[in-house]
């Protein structure tokens, strides 16, 4: 019986740091005056267990795959950015400290100067993008690459 209430006392107190966290991020929020659809997000959140926020986090992420894919249907990928994104890529050179993760590389491809932010933001090209990334990978950093 002692590990139950171990265990509940526990989820007890890491709720309890997980509201005050959130109440003292709701706090800088209105300090900062920030519009009210992020105060009001705030202010639900800080009134939630932590199994309820990840419950909440799960269906924002649904909601944002289902967009996602109703915009898919809706807006066709054009050929010419694909291509676009690998002609981009071809043309970067080895920078191992200016391109040291994913998005450093996909801001060097610079998306947003030949897509609209629309398709960037809803990732109609992200798959495109990714693989680039890989090519820029295989390119440089194989175990071939690096002996010569």
């Amino acid at each position: 019986m002692k590990k139950i209430n171990e265990v509940i006392e526990d989820t007890i107190s890491r709720n309890k740091a997980f509201q005050k966290e959130r109440l003292l991020k709701l706090n800088r929020l209105k300090a900062l005056n920030a519009p009210d659809i992020l105060i009001e997000t705030e202010e639900m959140i800080s009134k939630m267990t932590i199994a309820e926020y990840n419950s909440y986090l799960q269906q924002e992420m649904e909601e944002y795959k289902k967009i996602k894919s109703e915009y898919a249907k809706n807006n066709r990928i054009q050929q010419s950015i694909v291509d676009e994104i690998y002609n981009r890529e071809s043309k970067l050179k080895y920078d191992h400290f200016l391109y040291s993760d994913e998005a450093d590389l996909i801001w060097a491809i610079d998306p947003l100067s030949f897509m609209s932010e629309e398709d960037y933001m809803m990732g109609l090209y992200e798959t495109f993008l990714n693989h680039a990334v890989e090519i820029y990978r295989d390119r440089f950093y194989t175990f071939k690459n690096i002996l010569n």
